[in-house]
């Protein structure tokens, strides 16, 4: 017998067999594991819901149903399955010994399950206490737009979206609960929690959901940047479950809605030479024989053309248990309704999202390549750019001129220099190619079941590059360039932001508790650069061949800033709830005194229809919550550097000696003690369902009062500066009215929704500068005087306008309009001249008698959406539109003058004659003594329209046939776009959103239009 005394490695019994009934155990668990499948339907209509999540309690298995409603998941007898969609009341259902589960979601009270997004997290609706507006990723996919701003228009309340101008690839101008600053009025966007300078270039499909935060208790959160609203978008996300592949397609024309009526050539020369002969000068050479002329050019057929557009997105989307991905890819190609003209946008975009244990991480990614082909802004002339100069060119003259350089004809002679608008496209290259890079990655680490932290780090990056062409020409005697020029550009916008945030949430009884605190840091930095030259080769586009440099330049600018953020959210037995938030921010653009602000708000809901002594009946009220908010937002919009002194360094001075003494010299003044815009904004809504969710309402009163308003004071030229400095020196105040209307119904095969909004905002400047102070703006022709004024006690930018009181029927009536003194007001009219109202009571008509004439700001706006669903097919209709502003029509000015030397309106036919006295078109006379054509209310119109703008009919095909082809969806659609428009205006467009200064809203510049399209496309939507 051997005898081993060292040290044992052998467990002791006890052990061995806890080992062993370890692993009997553990065999036994996995062998209990068993795969089950499910179905998930609608309580009362059987229909299967999509999307919905299928989560094993305590773990991180789960699974998402696919268009049947179907999933299936690996599960152990007794785990509970956690079940919950947007729209429906969660579930949670214990699995037995079944191997198949049938559950049946309630739709929730008027979508109170919904998450909406808030900022840094998420909310239910039931829990919403702010005023946030949502559109969601179908509400947009139905309609085929190609630009996601144009989808949002009319669609949410206290929302305005207006059109930018009709160019391929224009924007729109979103302005969010009214204009509170005279700076950058637009509203903060953010995709995928990334600051992005606009949202054009985002896909309409690869968008999930879009939710705008309108007052302080939403978007305090955001502080400094946030005065003018938050947008949010969400981009989609993989789901679990095998790949899913989806393809868009629309194939579309466009064409010019309305043209201008001007006169052709035998016309002008009649109205002309009334004119000449009304002022006693002799007639053009051109319009001595009218009746030889004929109708002459017409040159809005000229440079006017049916546009193809094409768009196609695809995408492939799925995922497992721990890892989610999605996948896109777009293209959009839009020719412009102006010939030359066009639009193209190429992207990819990925989003992923992996769980490992208590860490998740994840990114997105989408960048972008747009290139647009523009049209000049103009050559110098009074025509503008080819759609303003295409009315004014006088149609006597020809397009073309082969023996010209160039090839191009034009005006000559005694006239106004319009250009050729036909060689302003072809002899003009203008080019301009965007790069964008949208970044963003993140990981969350699960510290608690109820404690996440998150770091997330975000970047943007777009480059700009700019190329104006001009070849050699000489059209017409007017215009010529005698060597080709080459000008190029570029502009680099980078900005990267790091977030870390700590986020809580727990349940205990009746108490729901969420609460969050961060940390923010973001750096913005711009790269400008230009240069030209001039006296290129012929055909060969490249600054290299020029021989002469005409310019060269080159900035940068760099900003920063950092955020300390909180917020809670706490709720009692889903009757009482209460948001509060913080911000405190640090802006390099101000002086170091003044960097820091604080952005506090709170708010607060009450669920009354949860009371216990609520005793309606869902047929009438099934929900009733009532909610409030103050809150205080910052705005930082503006030059960087403006607390700043600026040095020119390039001052020289030639001493005695004739040799150069190189100095420098202060240009502006520093303005140390800038500080915030502040927002401070209360708002009172409430939140209703009727008729069992059927009908449901949002209403909102809300105020908005901007303080420390960022503006430039003028001061003397003689204090040595060149540009007006920075000081807080306004008070604006914005009120208003908001409300979405919805209603959802089934009568039997057909079911139908209906969605209305409805907006009223009003806005007041109560301080401006020194008090007294007005700021001019609105310049409606190349010549004219300012439409708009900005001033204390007024509206922003109201239309201030010498009245105009009709038209001089007699020398009588002219001699008997006197002032005060005896004198005569207008000694220069004639008859047939209009009459001007002498407000001020001097005696004299100057700008010193213009009066408030009314607003750009519409009483109120409104939409209206309209689907029909039955039998596989699909009807939607919108229809949308302003009531009570008002537009000037700078160009109708230009058209109605009869003073200048190009091209009229065809009312000028019945311009007054002592034998044609029954009409409000004045005498037609060059060089007018009277000024007819002063800016004046004659040219302000009634700006209200009711456009249908979208009619969308689709089919979808029965599952039962693409079961063979294993196509899970498959739908075709005809939609026409901007169908028509009813209004009173007489000019391209009453949605002329003039891009630019806020000051401009509301006049109708003809130099810089582009009229906007009628639309009719084809699409399909594909799912395997």
């Amino acid at each position: 017998m051997i005898k081993y005394t060292g040290v044992s490695i052998s467990p002791p019994a006890w052990a061995r067999h806890a080992i062993l009934l370890f692993f009997i155990l553990c065999t036994l668990a996995v062998n209990a594991q068993k795969k089950i499948t499910g179905k998930v339907t609608e309580d009362g209509t059987s229909q299967p819901v999509f999307g919905a999540s299928i989560q094993v309690k305590g773990t991180t298995r789960g699974a998402i149903t696919d268009e049947k409603g179907q999933f299936s998941l690996s599960v152990n007898p007794g785990d509970k399955l956690l079940v919950s969609s947007m729209e429906f009341e969660s579930q949670e259902v214990t699995v037995g010994a079944e191997n198949t589960i049938h559950i049946v979601l309630k739709k929730s009270t008027a979508g109170l399950n919904e998450v909406v997004i808030i900022g840094y997290g998420t909310v239910k609706k039931k829990d919403l206490t702010g005023s946030i507006a949502t559109l969601k990723g179908g509400d947009i996919k139905t309609e085929g737009a190609s630009n996601v701003s144009r989808a949002l228009q009319g669609k949410l309340a206290g929302v305005t979206v207006e059109a930018a101008g009709g160019d391929p690839g224009a924007g729109m101008r979103i302005l969010v609960r009214g204009v509170g600053t005279f700076n950058n009025a637009n509203p903060l966007y953010l995709v995928d929690g990334v600051q992005v300078n606009n949202i054009n270039n985002i896909a309409p499909g690869d968008i999930e959901s879009m939710d705008v935060l309108k007052d302080a208790s939403a978007a305090a959160i955001y502080g400094s940047r946030a005065a003018n609203g938050v947008v949010l978008v969400t981009t989609k996300s993989g789901k679990n479950g095998p790949p899913v592949i989806q393809f868009n397609a629309n194939f579309g024309s466009q064409k010019l809605i309305k043209k201008y009526d001007v006169l052709n050539a035998q016309e002008w020369a009649t109205v002309s030479n009334m004119a000449h002969d009304n002022a006693g000068l002799a007639r053009l050479d051109i319009a001595a024989n009218p009746n030889q002329l004929g109708a002459g050019t017409d040159w809005q057929d000229a440079i006017y053309r049916t546009a193809m557009m094409q768009q196609y997105n695809l995408s492939v989307s799925g995922g497992t248990e721990h890892t989610r991905y999605s996948f896109s890819g777009q293209y959009n190609d839009q020719d412009g309704i102006v010939d030359v003209t066009g639009y193209k946008r190429y992207g990819i975009r990925e989003k992923t999202e992996t769980t490992k244990g208590r860490l998740k991480v994840g990114q997105s990614l989408i960048l972008t390549r747009e290139n647009w082909t523009k049209m000049p802004g103009g050559w110098g002339g009074q025509g503008g750019n080819p759609v303003g100069s295409a009315v004014k060119m006088i149609p006597v003259f020809n397009i073309y001129d082969e023996n010209a350089i160039g090839g191009y004809s034009g005006a000559s002679g005694p006239v106004v220099n319009v250009a050729n608008p036909v060689a302003q496209l072809h002899l003009e290259d203008i080019t301009t190619n965007v790069t964008s890079i949208i970044a963003n990655a993140f990981a969350e680490l699960t510290i608690l079941p109820e404690l996440k932290y998150k770091f997330n780090l975000g970047y943007t990056d777009a480059f700009i590059s700019h190329k104006d062409y001009t070849r050699r020409y000489e059209v017409g005697g007017l215009f010529a360039n005698p060597t080709n020029n080459l000008a190029q550009a570029s502009n680099r916008y980078n900005l990267v932001m790091a977030e870390n945030t700590l986020n809580y949430a727990k349940d205990f009884g009746k108490h729901s508790f969420q609460a969050l605190a961060g940390y923010a840091y973001q750096k913005y930095v711009r790269d400008s650069s230009a240069s030209a030259k001039n006296d290129l080769a012929d055909g060969i586009s490249e600054l290299d061949n020029g021989a002469i440099i005409s310019a060269v330049s080159g900035n940068k600018l760099v900003s920063t800033l950092v955020s300390l953020l909180g917020r809670v959210i706490y709720s009692y037995d889903n009757r009482y709830l209460l948001t509060a938030s913080f911000r405190r921010d640090g802006s390099s653009r101000f002086a170091p005194a003044y960097r820091y602000g604080n952005f506090p708000s709170i708010a607060a809901g009450w669920n009354i229809s949860n009371e216990k002594f609520w005793s309606l009946s869902p047929a009438s009220v099934s929900m009733l919550k009532l909610r409030g908010s103050y809150g205080i937002l910052g705005n930082q919009e503006f030059d960087d550097y403006g607390y700043a002194a600026v040095i020119n360094s390039n001052i020289n001075y030639v001493n005695g000696n004739q040799s150069k003494w190189f100095g420098a010299i202060q240009t502006t003044y520093a303005s140390p003690y800038l500080k915030w815009e502040n927002t401070e904004t209360v708002d009172v809504g409430i939140d209703a369902a009727f008729l069992h969710d059927k009908l449901t309402l949002t209403a909102d009163y809300f105020r908005k009062n901007t303080t420390d308003l960022l503006l430039k004071v003028p001061i003397p030229g003689s204090a040595g500066s060149a540009a007006d400095p920075f000081v807080n020196g306004g008070n604006i105040l914005n009120k208003g009215v908001e409300m979405g209307i919805g209603y959802n119904d089934k009568v039997g095969a057909v079911s139908y929704s209906v969605r209305g909004t409805f907006s009223s905002i009003k806005n007041k400047v109560l301080a401006l500068g020194t008090g007294t102070q007005q700021i001019a703006g609105g310049q409606p022709t190349h010549h004219g005087a300012d439409a708009t004024l900005t001033q204390a006690g007024g509206e922003i930018a109201a239309f201030y306008l010498i009245k105009s009181l009709g038209i001089f029927q007699s020398q009588e009536e002219i001699d008997a309009y006197k002032g005060k003194d005896g004198q005569l007001i207008q000694p220069s009219a004639k008859p047939g001249d209009i009459k001007f109202f002498d407000a001020n009571g001097d005696g004299t008509i100057s700008n010193a008698d213009r009066l408030d004439m009314g607003s750009s700001f519409p009483s109120f706006e409104y939409g209206l959406g309209i689907n029909l669903n039955a039998y596989n097919f699909d009807l939607n209709l919108f229809l949308q539109g302003t009531q009570g502003n008002k537009i000037y029509n700078g160009l109708r000015q230009d058209l109605e003058g009869m003073n200048l030397e190009y091209n009229y309106a065809r009312t000028t036919l019945n311009a007054w004659t002592p034998t044609n006295t029954n009409t409000d078109m004045p005498r037609a006379v060059i060089d007018d003594p009277n000024f007819n054509a002063r800016t004046s209310s004659r040219f302000l119109e009634n700006g209200s329209y009711f456009r249908f703008k979208t009619l969308q009919l689709g089919y979808t095909v029965p599952t039962r046939l693409l079961e063979r082809a294993k196509i899970s969806s498959l739908r075709a659609y005809l939609s026409a776009d901007n169908l028509f428009t009813i209004t009173k205006y007489k000019g391209f467009n009453p949605d002329i959103g003039r891009s630019g200064s806020i000051l401009d809203r509301g006049v109708d510049f003809g130099h810089v239009s582009y009229p906007l399209a009628r639309t009719l496309s084809v699409g399909i939507q594909l799912s395997l």
